[in-house]
């Protein structure tokens, strides 16, 4: 029942023109969302400022998660996961994040739903995080093509609960056609600072 209202609310958000209907943050809300990046990154001991000894790069844009609703089953089967992809994630995977305890609550399907109409790029504001050694994906693409050594962190758009208490990112580190590693991550809310509570591998090469 519940996949059913999911897939009703998903494709009457989309049934309208999508530039009318794309979220616009509020600078408080840009502002959450740069904390959590530089949560993140000290958190992770990402080695990605200026002043670090090992020389990281971080793409200076956060990306859009893309939300899907899974398959129901069919004649009782259970149909397979899709093929893997980065930056999408299943509601069901989002509202567990261990397949036993609950992080997002039924009541935030809807809008973690919605909130595929985020815009695809956010940029990271330097003000906030720190000074970082930036670079792009564009530019990291040209390296590949180019057959030259790329290495980097990409970050998702975070993904809030209705209550702004918990939210979710999606963190990936490329370094070469066999090189690299993927993550989700879960935060909350702690005396109005936000802090990771779990983090699960999600890919590696």
């Amino acid at each position: 029942m519940r996949n059913i209202i999911l897939s009703i609310a998903f494709f009457s958000i989309f049934s309208c023109n999508n530039s009318e209907n794309k979220i616009e943050f509020t600078p408080s809300a840009v502002k959450e969302i740069n904390e959590i990046v530089k949560v993140i990154i000290a958190e992770d001991s990402l080695e990605v400022f200026e002043n670090a000894k090992d020389k990281k790069m971080l793409c200076k844009e956060l990306i859009r998660l893309n939300i899907y609703i899974p398959e129901k089953p069919k004649n009782g089967k259970i149909p397979p996961p899709p093929p893997p992809s980065f930056n999408d994630v299943s509601i069901t995977d989002l509202m567990h994040y261990d397949r036993n305890s609950t992080f997002f609550k039924a009541v935030d399907s809807l809008y973690l739903i919605k909130q595929n109409l985020n815009p695809e790029k956010l940029e990271i504001d330097s003000n906030i995080v720190g000074q970082i050694n930036f670079t792009t994906k564009d530019k990291e693409i040209s390296k590949k093509k180019a057959e030259q050594p790329y290495s980097y962190y990409e970050m998702t758009i975070p993904v809030f609960s209705l209550d702004n208490q918990v939210a979710y990112v999606e963190l990936n580190y490329y370094c070469g056609r066999l090189c690299g590693s993927g993550k989700s991550v879960y935060l909350k809310k702690n005396n109005g600072k936000w802090k990771v509570i779990e983090k699960w591998r999600t890919w590696i090469s």
